[in-house]
């Protein structure tokens, strides 16, 4: 028998699509619209989180293998993945180049994952390739007996979009993984990058910095040049290693050779090449100037492959953007959305705190997944907090606020519990109204900004 999962959303109202390439003639017949392609993706959550390339592979093949077709560059890494590709991506496109770029979780809408030239998926599309992703995948798991992931699902539903619409290049992100990330199938890149490594996801990629260092060096391709963002030399070393049995080098960014004046977000940086780019960029945060020099290092990269880029770096950095990170989604008061998630990523955002709000009296919403070592976060940011208002996130593996409530309590007896998103942000503006603090920062999993973004929506039209 074959997998039935979500059969009974086709009752709904079909789509209709005068082009389906790869459809069979009854998938032509039930095209999805968009609501039924992202309640099937809901779906199809129930399989969980799987390491390997067995699944993807095998649903690729059944696609024609789209990703032989792409230019792809690949990053893997714990933080500053989509701020760096957020940078190139930017770059490319100031030079002309058609840019696709599939980069995951979802913040705001499921179609923002896949996108070309910095505009998502149109919604058509979407539900079609989706339909198409069904179909393959119930033909998998009654020939084989086993169903691909919904991220698995989703790489291969940007792969063949890319293809579809002939992408000069990709840029794609690792989900959480490196070698046997659904996203490494590729044969060769044009460019593996690195970006900082820390605990994360121990779970699945190991208890140490050297174990997820080889994990995600595992991205690196035979003679395809890797890019390395400057950090700690157990996991410079590990990358060098993989990249010399790989017979091809690895390109730090140096962060000796990397200036950055923080009133302007001001950045210099001496390359590889030996030129200084100079440049203001409009994200904040420290780890910024570091994200700069790995996304500078990678163009260059991508110079000698013959993309012609050099010229419009400056110009191109200066227009970047990246939403839900250090996100201003208000200004008065002055109420910042981050997605720190994990303990390097809680301490970068403190770090960004001490720095660019140094004598500012700080209320925090705080959310988080119960997988992520929520008290380490707590001990590295409490102490920072004038107030900080704990939330539960919408996600099936979010910690309940209360839990975090008492975690926070033993670092800041300042915390109150919120019995909603939106309860939290009107505590935190009142906070600031009433004076008791300067300004507000959000932050923790990805899963909730959306969400806060609209409850302070709300409140600004009140």
């Amino acid at each position: 028998m074959g997998c039935h999962i979500c059969d009974s959303l086709f009752s709904a109202t079909k789509a209709r699509q005068t082009i389906m390439p790869g459809l069979s003639d009854e998938g032509k017949e039930s095209v999805m619209n968009v609501i039924e392609a992202e309640q099937y993706l809901e779906e199809i959550n129930k399989y969980g989180s799987v390491l390997g390339l067995k699944s993807i592979t095998t649903l690729l093949e059944a696609l024609g293998n789209p990703q032989k077709e792409l230019q792809a560059v690949h990053i893997a890494g714990t933080n500053g993945k989509g701020s760096t590709f957020a940078f190139v991506e930017r770059v490319l496109m100031e030079a002309g180049y058609k840019v696709g770029r599939y980069s995951s979780p979802a913040v705001f809408q499921k179609e923002e994952i896949i996108r070309i030239n910095d505009r998502n998926i149109p919604q058509k599309a979407f539900a079609r390739i989706v339909t198409l992703m069904k179909e393959k995948a119930d033909g998998i798991f009654e020939k084989y007996g086993f169903h691909p992931t919904v991220f698995e699902v989703e790489t291969a539903l940007a792969f063949e979009y890319f293809k579809e619409e002939h992408c000069d290049i990709v840029l794609v992100e690792c989900g959480m993984g490196g070698e046997s990330d659904a996203t490494n199938v590729f044969e060769q890149v044009l460019c593996s990058v690195i970006s900082s490594i820390s605990l994360d996801h121990t779970a699945f990629l190991g208890d140490t910095l050297e174990e997820i260092a080889g994990v995600k060096a595992g991205i690196i391709k035979n003679q395809c040049p890797v890019v390395v963002a400057a950090q700690n030399d157990t996991v410079l070393n590990v990358i060098k290693n993989r990249a010399m049995k790989k017979n091809t080098s690895a390109i730090v960014a140096d962060r000796a050779h990397l200036e950055i004046r923080h009133g302007l977000n001001h950045i210099s940086y001496r390359a590889s090449n030996g030129k200084i780019y100079e440049t203001d960029i409009h994200m904040f945060g420290t780890y910024q100037g570091i994200n700069v020099a790995t996304a500078i290092e990678t163009l260059l990269c991508l110079e000698t492959k013959g993309y012609v880029v050099e010229n419009y770096i400056e110009q191109g950095l200066s227009k970047a953007r990246w939403s839900g990170r250090m996100e201003t989604v208000l200004e008065n008061p002055l109420f910042l959305i981050d997605g720190a998630h994990n303990p390097g990523a809680v301490r970068e955002l403190r770090d960004s705190m001490d720095l660019y709000f140094t004598n500012k009296r700080i209320t925090f919403i705080m959310g988080v997944l119960a997988d992520k070592d929520f008290q380490q976060e707590a001990e590295i940011i409490a102490p920072r907090a004038e107030n900080i208002i704990t939330i539960t996130p919408n996600h099936d593996r979010a910690l309940d606020g209360r839990i975090l409530a008492e975690t926070v309590s033993k670092y800041n007896p300042h915390v109150c519990y919120a019995d909603s998103i939106s309860d939290g942000v009107k505590l935190a503006i009142d906070s600031v109204k009433q004076e008791h603090s300067d300004m507000i920062i959000a932050f923790g999993s990805l899963s909730h900004l959306r969400e806060i973004k609209q409850a302070v929506k709300a409140e600004r039209r009140d």
